[in-house]
């Protein structure tokens, strides 16, 4: 591993540098004096050694379809001290594709944010260690000194969680805004009947409705995993619905909902007063 003092130059290439999140990376990164960052594109790929070559760190920040590609195309430059990192949303699959393709040190990270914030303060990263974690600990101290908060995940813990953080709940909103177009509801007349809750509703559909579907579309077929809970999640709605239609439908639907507010505990009452809160319905105390 190659030492470095504390604060001295370190050099950062960015793979994909030139899309919205490598953009975003690129300018918090550059705010530390001690960062050499250079930017790699597609043009790059025609002579990549002089990029990639004496780098301290090498963030992927690429679609998921690509990654596991440019994960073994990239290692082949790469010298065993250089720090290999991805950014997408799934960690399992692309850190032991890493951790196969690279000898040197290897960590995940998630940011838990889109390419248009300006602040870091309460934006989170998750990483998963890797290989070598004393070896990049110095980046994940950078990333705190500049206002993110770092949390720390198994990358099967950070699959698990975001299968149904951006599987489940990014599918159900699509399909709830297909159901809309689908029965053509005219939607400033919904907006203004609808009371504040409902109403941050209908803006998180428009909010997905706004973005790239090409992203939304990667981010849900990402692995088969997601997938197979997706279906699992489209058959409960349908059981569900079924449930309504018998004559103790209405009882089946109660019990149900107490079953899950048991489940739930002190849960649901903390979020239905952080979401007046949030939602401005009371004042915060």
């Amino acid at each position: 591993m190659q030492n470095k003092k504390p604060n001295s130059t370190r050099k950062i290439c960015i793979i994909g540098g030139y899309g919205a999140m490598g953009q975003l990376l690129m300018r918090f990164l550059q705010t530390l004096p001690h960062y050499e960052i250079s930017l790699f594109g597609e043009q790059d790929w025609d002579s990549p050694k002089h990029k990639l070559n004496n780098q301290d760190i090498v963030l992927i920040s690429t679609p998921i379809a690509v990654t596991s590609t440019v994960i073994q195309k990239v290692s082949t430059y790469l010298n065993e001290y250089t720090i290999l990192a991805d950014l997408t949303s799934i960690k399992e699959e692309p850190l032991n594709i890493m951790l196969t393709a690279h000898r040197g040190p290897v960590v995940g990270l998630h940011p838990i944010f889109g390419p248009t914030i300006n602040k870091a303060a309460k934006r989170v990263i998750i990483y998963c260690h890797g290989r070598h974690h004393e070896a990049y600990q110095w980046f994940i101290d950078d990333l705190i000194h500049l206002d993110f908060t770092l949390k720390q995940m198994s990358a099967r813990a950070h699959d698990d969680a975001m299968t149904f953080i951006q599987g489940i709940e990014h599918f159900s909103v699509f399909c709830m805004g297909l159901f809309l177009k689908k029965h053509n509801i005219d939607l400033i007349e919904l907006r203004s009947l609808s009371s504040p809750v409902y109403r941050m509703e209908l803006n998180i559909i428009g909010r997905l409705f706004n973005q790239d579907p090409h992203l939304y579309a990667n981010i849900i077929v990402s692995d088969n995993k997601r997938l197979d809970m997706i279906a699992e999640y489209a058959k409960l709605i349908t059981e569900q619905a079924s449930y309504l239609k018998n004559d103790d439908g209405k009882e089946q639907f109660v019990n149900h909902f107490n079953e899950v507010k048991n489940w739930m505990g002190e849960f649901s009452n903390k979020a239905y007063h952080e979401s007046d809160r949030l939602l401005g319905i009371v004042s915060p105390t």
